[in-house]
């Protein structure tokens, strides 16, 4: 068994997707997603390789925490990735956790999401929701139909350090040009409304979307310049903070209250606790158990931690 007290540094995942930009590998690998910690991640642990929804079923609330256990019991809370756009991704709308139990099982949970833009390119835009003054009916029609399109969306301009919150049943795309930080819950359920035409043959999921979208959701601001509104973004499935690490080390308590998803977002950053320390490079990321003691995080004058945990 692992030391609980220590953190766990699981491998990156990368994922082929047909919209791939060239930031997370050469183009030809079409690299667009490169998952960076959820359930399925894999760790090096004493007598092998496990994944993290292993050790918290192992662990329970030495890794999760008290408030991990009480939103999920021993399975790992949390989901985050990084996603680089050279074309539109799907049209897309998340379900609840309501909605993936009745759909799925009782294991099923739901997807709402946040997104920190890392970059932009000029021009590049994201689907934030409906179009303003469309009727809830015809967006629903549409969907039905198979005839959503662009006109039927609220497209807004992405900015480099914008925050934004996705509940479950917002409408959203991701768009060309587009490099995102996400953190979500622990779910990979997505209803594609449209893949704008493209040959890919990829599943549509119309009837899904249909019980799934809100017709009245946006997405939130939550902050911008790489900042976020009153210190954190904060809903019932996770918390996410950006802490100014360029000043000086930043002091974590998890406090057996949840463990800490921490990542280098730009820069490098340096970790250090009760009998251990860990350099992260940019996009490198390590989970600190919710027993360990309280630790230190510091960074260069142009690092980026993100911090994800339970709240």
């Amino acid at each position: 068994m692992p030391d609980p007290r220590l953190p766990l540094r699981p491998v990156p995942a990368p994922s082929v997707r047909p919209w791939a930009g060239s930031r997370l590998a050469a183009a030809e690998e079409h690299v667009g997603e490169l998952w960076l910690c959820g359930p399925d991640s894999v760790v090096e642990v004493p007598g092998g390789d496990r994944t993290l929804d292993d050790l918290a079923a192992e662990l329970g609330g030495a890794l999760v925490g008290r408030r991990g256990m009480a939103l999920l019991g021993a399975r790992f809370p949390l989901l985050t990735k990084l996603i680089d756009a050279a074309d539109w991704l799907s049209l897309q709308v998340h379900p609840d956790d309501a909605l993936a139990r009745d759909l799925y099982g009782e294991d099923a949970v739901g997807k709402a999401e946040a997104w920190l833009v890392l970059e932009a390119d000029p021009g590049a835009e994201l689907v934030t929701g409906p179009a303003e003054g469309l009727a809830d009916g015809a967006l629903l029609a549409s969907i039905e139909a198979g005839t959503t399109s662009h006109e039927h969306c609220r497209r807004s301009r992405a900015v480099a350090g914008q925050t934004l919150l996705l509940q479950t049943g917002t409408l959203h795309a991701i768009g060309a040009g587009t490099f995102i930080y996400e953190i979500e819950q622990p779910s990979d359920l997505t209803f594609r409304i449209s893949d704008w035409g493209r040959p890919t043959g990829r599943q549509l999921h119309r009837a899904e979307a249909m019980r799934a979208v809100d017709p009245a959701r946006h997405a939130l601001p939550a902050g911008s310049g790489f900042g976020l509104d009153g210190g954190a973004l904060e809903v019932p499935q996770f918390r996410l903070e950006l802490p100014d690490v360029t000043g000086g080390p930043v002091r974590r308590e998890p406090g057996d209250e949840s463990l800490e998803v921490v990542t280098a977002l730009r820069g490098t950053l340096r970790l250090g606790g009760d009998g251990w320390s860990e350099t992260l490079a940019t996009y490198e990321t390590l989970v600190v158990p919710a027993a360990a003691a309280a630790y230190l995080v510091e960074g260069g004058p142009d690092s980026i931690a993100a911090v994800g945990r339970i709240p």
